[in-house]
């Protein structure tokens, strides 16, 4: 059989993009060098220390909240049966749905000083500081540790803790000198995507005045101009995330235990006594009440007062969200297929790492630092083209987007394509079946459902992007993150919940979908 010109060219094309994908994050160590270095002895004495310690501060705390959290409530659901565990199993997922700077938002509003909580108690609890910011940030990253334990927990195997019960060990003691241990890759799996999206987040921090990285350049950039500052930040940032991504892998590949998956050597699960499931029940419903049911119950009674149902910019500001996310989700889908199916035809493993990992690379960075390297290159071809693209196009912002979030996707598929044999492709060849046919009359029929579960979980990210959108958007043009942002920093609650509800509504859609898609088959 001989290889099309299709075959030969299309993987080299689908590296060159990725390696264009790679390449627009990191130009912006090249600022750094073109920028006015008279300021940097300013920024290294009183500002860069501050986001050293408010970084390490914030991320240190989220981390250790989320993994008790997390790691605890998942051993309780996998391992035990009392009231309710069922239900809870999918509520704690849930907060998911909830992102933190909308959470920040319901909680100073029932908190504050006119808050339900001083007229129902008496006193003010103050959330409008780091801590408040560590509460949030936990509240809403802790699933993703839950998700990655619960996943280990099931598959722990009977016959380990048929050996603990023989040694004389309690179930507490077999949970910490144990499950745990057997656990750890998959808790610091979790663990990582926690530290990555505190490291992201813009809203949260912003709102409560916290000097975190991705704050500290969105300030640096666009309140003081100074662009050298901002640059270097954003590198040291990039370079972070790097030296993380590098350990969660060497880390994953020293720690990965093999375990037996038949249902006849799983653990079965306990029936707690009526005391035990009392306080197991009460445990789990406090986090879920918290996560997701408080806040999401306060947001549909903030959103039904509000007027701005009745108000034609409202439906303008969805509008302008669903469009945007729309075409975002059908080309950031489309151009995952295609990297996945070039990286299939691929005989060198090289291109394939290229094609996937470094067009996955933007994942990993702030948005901020994904829209800070985007002006940085959109200036220079604004200048030489003598076109404003900055500030006139929406091609820019969905190219942010797709930077962002073309991980999510090129991940989706890449599952799909692990379930399709080679022999298929093998076979087409055979029937003399070309390369454009074997893409869209084989593969895309069996990837239905990537194609769908990629544009869902693209879609719901990009409605829910605050700093992305607020740095690339262009003039005159907002979406619901954006004004909702705008609302609760102006402390007019009531008119940011309804914006808020409908990007919760859309993520929780969404979040079910996904959940039962994956029990339906397992």
């Amino acid at each position: 059989m001989t290889k099309s010109a299709l075959d030969r060219i299309l993987p080299f094309i689908a590296g060159a993009f990725a390696l264009a994908v790679f390449f627009s994050v990191i130009i912006v160590f090249t600022t750094i060098f073109s920028s006015d270095l008279s300021l940097l002895e300013h920024f290294f004495t009183y500002l860069f220390p501050r986001y050293i310690k408010d970084t390490a501060i914030l991320t240190f705390s989220v981390c250790v909240l989320s993994a008790i959290l997390g790691a605890s409530l998942a051993f309780l659901v996998a391992n035990f049966s009392f009231f309710g565990s069922k239900l809870l199993n999918v509520l704690l997922v849930l907060p998911l749905a909830i992102p933190a700077y909308i959470l920040a938002f319901i909680y100073v509003g029932i908190l504050d000083f006119d808050g339900i909580f001083v007229k129902i108690f008496g006193f003010r609890v103050d959330v409008f500081n780091i801590k408040g910011a560590i509460l949030v940030l936990s509240l809403s990253l802790y699933p993703y540790v839950y998700l990655f334990a619960r996943a280990s927990f099931l598959a722990e195997a009977k016959p380990i803790f048929d050996i603990a019960k023989v040694l004389g060990l309690s179930r507490f003691q077999t949970f910490y000198r144990i499950s745990i241990f057997i656990a750890r890759p998959a808790i610091f799996s979790g663990l990582m995507l926690v530290l990555m999206e505190t490291l992201s987040d813009y809203g949260t921090a912003a709102y409560f005045g916290v000097d975190t990285f991705s704050a500290g350049i969105f300030r640096l950039w666009f309140d003081l101009r100074d662009i050298g500052s901002a640059s270097i930040l954003s590198s040291f940032l990039i370079v972070l995330i790097f030296a993380l991504m590098v350990l969660e892998y060497r880390f994953a590949k020293r720690k990965n235990y093999s375990l037996r998956t038949d249902a006849s050597a799983k653990m079965p699960k306990i029936k707690l006594g009526k005391l035990s499931s009392l306080f197991a029940f009460l445990y789990c419903f406090s986090v879920a009440f918290l996560g997701f049911l408080l806040p999401f119950g306060w947001l549909l009674y903030w959103g039904l007062k509000s007027t701005n149902l009745n108000s034609p910019a409202f439906y303008e500001l969805a509008y302008n969200s669903l469009k945007v996310a729309l075409i975002s989700a059908i080309i950031i889908t489309i151009v995952a297929f295609l990297l996945n199916f070039s990286s299939r035809l691929s005989k060198s493993e090289i291109l394939k790492t290229i094609i996937l990992k470094c067009s996955s690379v933007g994942y990993a960075m702030p948005g901020a630092v994904i829209g800070v390297s985007l002006m940085i290159v959109f200036m220079h071809v604004s200048r030489i083209l003598n076109v404003q693209l900055l500030s006139a196009s929406l091609s820019v912002l969905i190219t942010g987007y797709a930077i962002r979030y073309l991980a999510t996707a090129v991940l989706s598929f890449e599952s799909g394509y692990h379930k399709i044999h080679k022999s298929i492709d093998e076979a087409s060849r055979i029937l003399s079946l070309s390369t454009l046919r074997l893409g869209l009359r084989i593969h895309a029929p069996l990837l239905r459902h990537f194609f769908v579960l990629s544009f869902i979980v693209v879609f719901v990210d990009v409605v829910k992007e605050l700093p992305l959108s607020l740095i690339l958007r262009p003039f005159d043009f907002e979406t619901l993150s954006i004004r909702a942002f705008f609302y609760a920093t102006d402390e007019r609650i009531y008119e940011a919940a309804l914006p808020a509800l409908l990007i919760v509504v859309l993520s929780l859609v969404a979040l079910l979908y996904v959940e039962f898609n994956k029990r339906k088959k397992a």
